[in-house]
């Protein structure tokens, strides 16, 4: 049976008294929106990429660690982060004039701590990132814990200087609010979630894979470009994206094992969609560890062309035999996950 996404999880229903309770540790995330660190950024301003070919310095965003009198059992003030939203312009024109839709640099992003990164090479930025109207979700959250640092670097494709801010987004614990002392029951599903997610992140995190190379194309020619997995984990993805200078088809196979995803090729305008409005497999698709994906791009504007694809997903670090009882929802320990559950519809299907 269908049920409401939301409202039944700040209620549940006590059969032995036959009424509904609130669930108090559900008041202890809320909606967050998180900017570069000041230290990098100051908050009232916007960072500068300098023109190409220039590379931005790094900037990193932040997970501050907060408590009271300890009562976090040192799990802090986590961040799980389910959209990647920003915007830029001109640094020569009006404040706040947005040319966002047009945006023209690539970032790369690097758990600092874990020494960890989150793609191959660097991406175009409306790959990934999408705006307020239409946020880039993740459909594996990333979590980001207390003290933690996400370094992001950016370079400007082509042109003059722009500023941009660029905002992680999602939902914020709080579990140290003292109401928890006298709620051990709301307490120990608060703690336990974190942990559990904090597990999670150890093993399983988002990733986006691009091309090895740069994609330039002359004027209706064709090129294969390819793509390693990496030898660290596995990558299963769930959609692509892509930006261009024009339009261009394209065909997707597994080296070693000859595999296609199409039986011909597949346009930017019929198969392809971007941060905003992606592209989403019907069903995702899992390449092994150390395996290499080959694109074969041809250019359909008649003229030269700059494509920037991007594949987005997560990297899995563990071996195949665990990934089961990684992921299934009914595993212990696994927090459930947009990608690993059946989604609920309303009203349900006939």
């Amino acid at each position: 049976m269908a049920t409401l996404r939301d409202v039944n999880q700040y209620v549940e229903f006590d059969p032995a008294l036959r009424i509904y309770k609130p669930v108090f540790w559900r008041r202890n995330m809320v909606h967050r929106w998180l900017m570069f660190d000041e230290s990098d950024v100051p908050w009232n301003t916007n960072f500068t990429i300098p023109a190409a070919p220039a590379l931005a310095p790094p900037v990193a965003w932040k997970q501050p660690y907060s408590s009271v009198v300890g009562l976090d059992p040192s799990l802090g003030t986590p961040l799980l982060v389910q959209s990647l939203v920003f915007f830029s312009h001109s640094s020569a024109g009006p404040p706040y004039a947005e040319n966002t839709a047009a945006s023209n640099y690539t970032v790369r992003l690097k758990e600092v701590g874990e020494a960890r990164d989150l793609m191959n090479r660097e991406c175009h930025v409306r790959t990934i990132f999408g705006t307020g109207q239409l946020p880039a979700v993740l459909r594996e959250p990333f979590f980001f814990g207390s003290q933690h640092n996400l370094q992001a670097q950016f370079r400007k494709i082509a042109g003059a200087a722009v500023d941009c801010r660029h905002f992680l987004v999602g939902s914020q614990f709080y579990p140290y609010d003292p109401n928890f002392m006298i709620k051990p029951q709301d307490r120990h599903q608060m703690y336990e979630r974190i942990r559990a997610w904090r597990e999670r992140a150890k093993i399983i995190t988002p990733y986006w894979l691009t091309t090895d190379t740069e994609v330039d194309l002359l004027a209706n020619a064709t090129g294969n470009f390819q793509a390693k997995v990496g030898d660290d984990g596995h990558f299963e993805a769930f959609g692509i994206t892509a930006v261009s200078t024009g339009n261009f088809s394209l065909t997707i196979s597994e080296v070693k094992t000859k595999q296609t995803l199409s039986n011909g090729a597949i346009t930017r305008n019929n198969g392809i969609g971007n941060a905003t409005l992606p592209y989403i497999f019907l069903k995702s698709y899992l390449v092994p560890s150390g395996y290499r994906l080959n694109f074969e791009i041809t250019d359909l504007s008649g003229a030269p062309n700059s494509i920037y694809l991007t594949m987005f997903g997560r990297k899995i670090y563990a071996p195949f035999r665990q990934l089961e009882e990684i992921v299934k929802p009914s595993a212990p320990n696994v927090v459930p996950t947009m990608v690993d559950q059946a989604t609920k519809m309303i009203p349900k299907p006939i």
